[in-house]
């Protein structure tokens, strides 16, 4: 187990030593979309349950829970900003799962103009991803997991389209109710440019820890985010004052707490420190980087709700419906056939 291990560490970090941070693109894939993430911050790696989209944000969290699981998510965006994203897990045997995700970003009609600002006529931009993931449990407390992604993008009469990867490793100790997960997300290259100059794509690497209350059903997620790069702050506070290291550090952090994990009725509360400190308005409360939302399950249905405060003009609502088609297929046999839920 521990050469298996080490191998993808060694894989993953010969893999960033050839990546370099500057100017990227496809930025639409770290933007949040699942509800329930939403709601714990933003950037939750940890999270343990039947919830498919769990697996895009880490192909390591996929479980025997999510088996037959389908999710749909869609995000309310200002400025007639479209979003959305679906994700469905199948079980392949004891230890082996795979995944398929959908990502889906549609900017709207935009106005164009040319050099001197004479208006030429409305264009469109989109972006989209088909994402497929393999997960393998490798030891008791250990899984593996790895997302393969094709993207595609197009602005006006300019498109582009890349490959790209995420790797993931989740630790899942149940007696101690903890559990700890990595994940090196895009990495990868342009396969076509928008205009013959080749970009990088949005690599993010995210470590989390979560840990399950013993006595109140109450569970606690802590996430470093964006550990690609130690200065991801702006270079000036709102006091016009310049960021000092302490904001630097606290702009990786993005926490969140779920009440009654696993059950049928959730409540969620999270923090984006990162967000909290660059969209808040002096002598104003604005709430800026504030996150809450709920789950609730009837049947084979669960719907989810998530809310990210980003100004005080608005923020973002997140909804998602998880579907088990597994129980809707088996009916009363699901039950016999799943008795671990």
């Amino acid at each position: 187990m521990f050469k298996k291990l080490y191998a993808l560490i060694l894989f993953s970090s010969s893999l960033l030593t050839q990546a370099q941070d500057g100017t990227r693109v496809y930025e639409f894939l770290n933007l949040t979309t699942s509800a329930k993430h939403a709601a714990l911050g933003g950037y939750n790696v940890t999270s343990w349950d039947a919830d498919p989209n769990n697996a895009m944000a880490n192909p390591a969290l996929m479980n025997r829970e999510m088996h037959g699981q389908f999710g749909i998510n869609y995000v309310t965006h200002i400025a007639d900003v479209k979003n959305a994203s679906f994700s469905g897990v199948y079980r392949l045997s004891d230890v082996d799962y795979v995944s398929l995700h959908g990502q889906y970003l549609d900017y709207g009609d935009i106005v164009g103009t040319d050099e001197i600002g004479t208006i030429t006529g409305d264009f469109k931009a989109k972006d989209a991803a088909i994402i497929l993931g393999y997960a393998r449990e490798i030891a008791d407390y250990w899984t593996v997991g790895a997302n393969i992604k094709y993207i595609n993008s197009s602005i006006e009469m300019y498109k582009s389209s890349a490959i790209g990867v995420d790797l993931g490793i989740s630790f899942h100790d149940f007696d101690d109710r903890t559990r700890v997960g990595l994940v090196f997300r895009n990495i990868g290259k342009q396969i076509q440019t928008f205009s013959g100059k080749r970009e990088r794509l949005p690599l993010q690497v995210n470590l989390g820890v979560a840990h399950e209350l013993e006595h109140v059903p109450l569970e606690l997620s802590l996430t470093l985010h964006d550990l690609q790069k130690f200065d991801i702050s702006q270079t000036y506070n709102k006091s016009g004052q310049e960021v000092n290291i302490g904001r630097k550090i606290a702009d990786h952090i993005a926490v969140g707490a779920e009440l009654f994990p696993g059950k049928d009725f959730n409540l969620r509360l999270g923090y984006n420190f990162k967000r909290g400190n660059e969209l808040a308005i002096e002598g104003v409360r604005s709430l800026s980087g504030l996150t809450y939302g709920f789950g609730v399950r009837m049947n084979a249905f669960r719907i989810e709700f998530g809310h990210s405060n980003y100004h005080t003009s608005g923020g973002a609502n997140h909804f998602s419906l998880l579907i088990n088609l597994d129980r809707i297929v088996q009916g009363r046999d699901y039950w016999r056939s799943n008795p671990w839920l």
